[in-house]
């Protein structure tokens, strides 16, 4: 009688959870009618001679290893990352780091420092935290940074959850770690990786991604408590496939977007999917001419219309970096830079950003002792689309 009852009692909870998602789901807050990109209003042209300025954020440490960086501008001109480091992916002892850049290329980078760990995120939330992980740093206009970041209570990154911290004075304090309800059913397996999206009314579409009983990409949209729709965040599965993950989303126009994914199958392709309706569905996703060996990238607009995308291209290898420029929407690409080419070596997980005066500023993990932070001017761009390598 008593596994009777339990049995109706767990019943009951899962109905009730699903209709409670059906109504999450189906509210009309978020609708092909009310979202629009944002459409970036590009800097003055420049004529400035071809630059590119690199840098490391972090200094080595050994036994150390980092990975997963992000990057967001501050006002001012200012720059901050995030990223991991510990022992070793997945450690208990990784932290989540912040570090901020001074203004211009000469500024500098400021020596990083712990936000979260899984001690800090076990109190915060309230709930054993095994490991932290992949953080994605964004910010809104003035001083606000919101982070990210992955949180693990037990197994593996399959039985992740996604966690928000925010900054009110560009990362100097932190509020406590707050976990987001994504799914009703144990609330596992969301993982974020690429760098958000913003729309019109100030919401923001973050490409996110499933890994529990089957690997498939998300869209987490999440409306800042500042926006005129108040602090809420909804999720939406992106169409097919099992085998992709980790989405880089690029505006194309108000309501038009393609997405990249990591491939985890055996094709070792790029694989892209669009969307008319601001990134309420996708297409089904099909093969782009770049290899991937299981790997993340990231891809951005040029104010030109063409697609910038940084990534490994090997089928089985992360020992090179290179840069790509597409013209008809990712169909098609011609690669313009090598950015790292060593043999047995790792380079990896690219994040990029564009600032307020028209640069491209890349991060990736070096040999996975460093953050290296890579800046080039749109002159640098087209000096290197002019000739492209092989």
């Amino acid at each position: 009688m008593k596994t009777r009852t339990a049995a109706l009692l767990m019943a009951a909870a899962c109905l009730l959870h699903a209709w409670a998602a059906l109504r999450w789901f189906a509210s009309p807050l978020y609708s092909s009618s009310t979202l629009r990109f944002a459409q970036a209003v590009p800097p003055p042209e420049s004529q400035d001679n071809p630059c590119l300025v690199e840098e490391f954020i972090n200094a080595p440490s050994e036994g150390h290893s980092v990975h997963a960086a992000s990057l967001c501008e501050l006002s001012g001109g200012r720059l901050a990352a995030a990223w991991y480091g510990g022992s070793r992916e997945g450690g208990r002892d990784v932290s989540v780091y912040f570090a901020e850049k001074s203004p211009g290329n000469d500024g500098r980078w400021a020596a990083p420092r712990p936000v979260v760990n899984a001690a800090s995120a076990s109190r915060e939330l309230d709930r054993y935290v095994k490991k932290v992980g992949n953080p994605v740093i964004f910010s809104e206009p003035g001083d606000q940074v919101w982070l990210l970041f992955v949180t693990v209570s037990v197994g593996g990154w399959s039985g992740s959850s996604l966690n928000l911290k925010t900054s009110k004075d560009s990362g100097k304090t932190w509020s406590e770690s707050r976990r987001l309800t994504l799914s009703p059913f144990f609330n596992v397996s969301e993982l974020v990786r690429n760098r958000p999206v913003p729309l019109e009314g100030g919401i923001l579409a973050v490409p996110v991604y499933h890994e529990f009983l089957g690997r498939f990409p998300e869209v987490l949209w999440l409306a800042p408590a500042s926006s005129a729709r108040g602090h809420t965040y909804r999720k939406s599965r992106m169409a097919g496939g099992r085998r992709y993950i980790q989405p880089s989303i690029v505006p194309l126009g108000p309501n038009r977007a393609v997405a990249f994914y990591r491939n985890m199958s055996e094709d070792r392709t790029v694989v892209m999917a669009t969307s008319n309706d601001s990134g309420l569905s996708w297409s089904p996703p099909r093969p782009t001419p770049l290899p991937n060996p299981n790997s993340g990238l990231q891809a951005i607009l040029l104010p030109s219309q063409r697609v910038l995308i940084a990534f490994n291209d090997s089928r089985r290898e992360r020992d090179n970096l290179t840069l790509a420029i597409s013209e008809d929407g990712g169909a098609s690409w011609k690669r313009i830079a090598v950015m790292e080419n060593t043999p047995g070596a790792e380079f990896s997980y690219p994040y990029m950003i564009r600032d307020g005066k028209g640069w491209t500023h890349l991060v990736y993990t070096w040999h996975r002792k460093r953050i290296k932070h890579v800046a080039f001017n749109d002159s640098w761009i087209e000096a290197h689309a002019g000739g492209a390598i092989p």
